[in-house]
């Protein structure tokens, strides 16, 4: 198995904030939209009847000056999910691979890895763990990075 082209990403991925930046012979990056932290505890079990998502808290960005165009999110050590501005519509039986951004992973952000086969309008996050140092994002970051696998 191997990746298929960036081009045929494009054919079911909506919303790339700025195409010559994000895409690459084999992927494309995607891009952070909101950053939520996770609060409370969710619960599993075997059924789903009792399945409860963790409860989230939306984190606004800070501009550092009024006239920038876009702020930071300065994250203290903690678990969080990342909204991207990108989403992906009917996958036609396709299989998409979403991991962290190598950027991402050197500034010591921990992630989950996600095979995604949806149907349509699909809605793309990650979540990270970020190390006791901290780690400072900036609205629109590239934070992932999106594979379509070829079978």
């Amino acid at each position: 198995m191997k990746f298929k082209g960036s081009d045929n990403i494009l054919d079911y991925l909506q919303e790339v904030v700025h195409l010559d930046t994000q895409q690459h012979d084999n992927h494309i990056d995607v891009t952070v939209s909101e950053i939520y932290e996770l609060t409370e505890a969710g619960s599993l079990d075997f059924g789903g009847s009792e399945f409860q998502p963790a409860e989230q808290r939306l984190i606004d960005p800070q501009k550092k000056n009024q006239d920038d165009d876009y702020g930071w999110w300065h994250l203290r050590a903690g678990q969080y999910q990342a909204k991207l501005n990108e989403y992906l519509t009917d996958l036609n039986g396709a299989v998409a691979l979403l991991t962290l951004h190598k950027h991402a992973r050197e500034a010591g952000i921990l992630g989950n890895t996600s095979i995604l086969s949806g149907n349509a309008d699909e809605t793309l996050t990650i979540n990270f763990e970020v190390p006791k140092a901290g780690c400072n994002i900036k609205e629109n970051a590239r934070i992932a990075t999106l594979y379509l696998l070829d079978q």
